[in-house]
């Protein structure tokens, strides 16, 4: 997220869009995947959800997610997450 938020855009901000949409869909599926593995063609759906995310189009789902839900939450809430980091970094 921090590679994004930063000026200079030389890097490949769609991927990076991909993967932090990515990471956060793992993590939420993670915990919940015991709950929608019941639910009928949530394999295709996630399969059709991934390919949205990762289409090559200038409105993909990475980008919609991560412009409407995550860019959001993170900006925030950066201060308490850079805090965090920090603290887990110092003990490391």
């Amino acid at each position: 997220i921090k590679a994004i938020e930063s000026p200079n855009k030389d890097d490949d901000t769609q991927w990076l869009t991909y993967w932090v949409v990515y990471g956060i869909f793992s993590i939420v599926e993670f915990f919940s995947d015991i709950f929608l593995s019941w639910f009928p063609f949530y394999y295709m759906l996630k399969c059709g959800f991934l390919l949205w995310c990762m289409a090559p189009s200038p409105s993909n789902g990475a980008e919609f997610l991560y412009h409407r839900i995550i860019r959001p939450f993170f900006l925030k809430h950066e201060a308490q997450l850079d805090s965090v980091v920090k603290d887990l970094k110092d003990k490391a």
